[in-house]
């Protein structure tokens, strides 16, 4: 089997199994309790938060664990929109970019209740912010913008760096970033220190699912998550999964002390499996802008699922869309943003790759996607 839909979930890694195994037979105890073995695990649990926090340049006290990526973006918009909302109740609108995640953008109904007026930042035809409109929406009214660092359908790198620039004048707003598809092979371009709030998700990054991370600056507030015992500084109580959460800390980690290894092995990769693509008659979407992990390519007539199908056939596993919306049977949600016909997005598929991706891997790739296309093509 050779698996291609990295930026839908990864292996987890053996050393973070092993974590997790010796972490669960050793740390046990709630780190809530207060006897020694509640004391032991406690100091566990804060020494993976202060690895996390070092590894994204924020403070121990700004990193707060969640069940998953869609609940740390659920956060932002449940908990800390509300609270910012309290204190600057002049300010009434809301930025999000039109590519975001469905737990992003299937929260704007819910913000528009909260009396908050929703604006969508397009992208140009390669899936990337367009900057200029963004500067047009950018005002003193705005609480909260919300964008990518890599896009999790066409891989389009956003230019968070310039998106900073733009909000130099306005510091009074909030900046969150999804950065789940970052850590892979973009781990620097999420670093920016004018980001207020970061979400992160494990499973995109070889350790097991069930841990989310909300890095979030003490200057924004925010309302607890979840009610209850008052874990995560009172704002999101629930018990911690102290396995799955210091075995994410390691596993974020290795993916970043790989970030050098990875780029370029990966970069090449693309670029093989691209220049086949573009021979078979295939669109590739965002080749320019694209991370060096996920490739999205389209061939006109062919319906997405039928070409899943097909290469799976060739023990060939690659995805539709993102795996929120692909079996709910969506339009292709990013290329419907950068004005691609549904026509032929209805034929896009997403090629997504990781660390562990090999030569064998690409080269069964690359063959299945001769077969198929010549199949197809006739």
């Amino acid at each position: 089997m050779f698996y291609f839909d990295n930026s839908a979930t990864t292996q987890p890694s053996e050393t973070v199994m092993k974590v997790v195994q010796e972490v669960a037979i050793n740390y046990f105890a709630n780190p809530s309790s207060i006897h020694f073995m509640g004391e032991k695990s406690k100091a566990l649990l804060n020494s993976a938060r202060q690895q996390v926090a070092e590894l994204l340049d924020y403070k121990e006290s700004e990193i707060y664990f969640t069940s998953s990526g869609t609940e740390a973006n659920n956060w932002v918009f449940q908990a800390v929109l509300p609270a910012l909302g309290s204190l600057h109740s002049e300010r009434k609108k809301v930025i999000i970019s039109s590519i975001e995640h469905p737990s992003i953008t299937a929260q704007i109904e819910v913000i528009e209740r909260m009396g908050y007026i929703v604006e969508l930042a397009p992208v140009d035809e390669d899936g990337v912010l367009d900057l200029k409109s963004l500067a047009q929406l950018i005002t003193k009214d705005v609480l909260i913008l919300s964008t990518m660092s890599v896009n999790n359908e066409v891989g389009s790198i956003q230019p968070l760096d310039a998106i900073a620039e733009l909000l130099k004048d306005f510091p009074q707003i909030v900046w969150h970033v999804d950065g789940i598809q970052s850590v892979t092979t973009q781990f620097e371009n999420m670093l920016n220190k004018r980001i207020d709030l970061l979400s992160l998700s494990s499973h995109k990054f070889h350790s097991v699912r069930g841990v989310g991370i909300l890095a979030k600056r003490q200057k924004v507030d925010s309302e607890p998550m979840l009610y209850g015992g008052g874990q995560e500084a009172g704002l999101r109580s629930s018990t911690e999964n102290l396995p799955a959460i210091v075995a994410t800390a390691k596993a974020l980690r290795l993916s970043k002390e790989s970030q050098e290894i990875v780029k370029p092995k990966l970069k090449l990769y693309r670029e093989k499996i691209c220049q086949s693509l573009t021979s078979q008659k295939w669109q590739v979407y965002a080749e320019q802008t694209g991370s060096e992990h996920i490739i999205c390519a389209a061939l006109e007539g062919v319906p997405g699922e039928v070409l899943v199908h097909a290469l799976a056939e060739k023990s060939v596993i690659v995805s539709t869309t993102s795996a929120c919306s692909s079996r709910k049977h969506q339009a292709h949600h990013t290329l419907k943003a950068m004005n691609i016909p549904e026509a032929i997005s209805t034929s896009a598929i997403r090629i997504s790759m990781s660390h562990t991706t090999t030569d064998e891997d690409v080269t069964a790739l690359i063959n299945a996607i001769e077969v198929v296309s010549q199949k197809f093509n006739k």
